[in-house]
């Protein structure tokens, strides 16, 4: 069976848009942080929802990228939790079975670009067990917003939708292209892989 590096998953859709619009409207008041890449500029930016401290602005971790967090630093909820907007981000995360690492709001600007990378800055991701899968959930998107993973010298292009739950393959060379004039929000969730989650991801066929 051939691995996928790009495909929705099937975990039920969170389908309270009302919501995901409160959430990208209330994230629209807050400062992000700028991703710490040459492929980004200015306008990739993240910000901490479950992260190595309890400040939203606490978006790296330990031993990538030089980032200086210390080794014993403790995964924790920051205080965007307790904000009660953003209550449906627990919803969404039940959803996954699996442990989660960090999990970040990416932001990516209007009519810009991620260029195209690989995410093995950060060693312990991966599809093997006991390594960290990369979810995303989309928040705020369009149609105009193209996901784009390399196979080889293949390139699969995914566009994505608000509420439902996709795995990328961050080993490969992928790019994002915003080409709307919409803001794109992801949620993006660092989940340690269990046989559950894998099977789920390799296995599943009904998308």
């Amino acid at each position: 069976m051939e691995i996928p590096v790009l495909k929705r998953i099937n975990i039920e859709p969170y389908t309270n848009y009302d919501a995901l619009k409160e959430i990208a409207r209330h994230l629209d008041t807050i400062e992000f942080r700028k991703v710490k890449t040459r492929y980004g500029g200015d306008h990739w930016s993240a910000v901490s929802y479950y992260g190595y401290g309890n400040d939203p602005w606490d978006i790296l971790k330990p031993g990538v990228l030089k980032s200086g967090i210390s080794e014993d630093a403790v995964l924790q909820h920051t205080t965007l939790k307790e904000e009660e907007v953003m209550e449906p981000i627990e919803e969404i995360l039940k959803k996954i079975p699996a442990k989660f690492d960090r999990v970040r709001f990416m932001f990516l600007k209007a009519g810009t670009v991620v260029g195209k990378h690989t995410d093995k800055v950060d060693k312990d991701i991966g599809l093997e067990l006991g390594k960290i899968i990369r979810l995303h959930v989309p928040i705020r998107t369009h149609s105009e917003v193209k996901f784009n993973v390399w196979n080889g010298k293949t390139k699969e292009t995914l566009i994505m939708v608000e509420g439902q739950y996709y795995y990328i393959d961050a080993t490969k060379s992928h790019s994002v292209e915003n080409n709307s004039d919409v803001d794109r929000i992801h949620l993006v969730a660092d989940c340690h892989c269990d046989d559950t989650l894998k099977n789920l991801v390799i296995n599943d066929s009904s998308f």
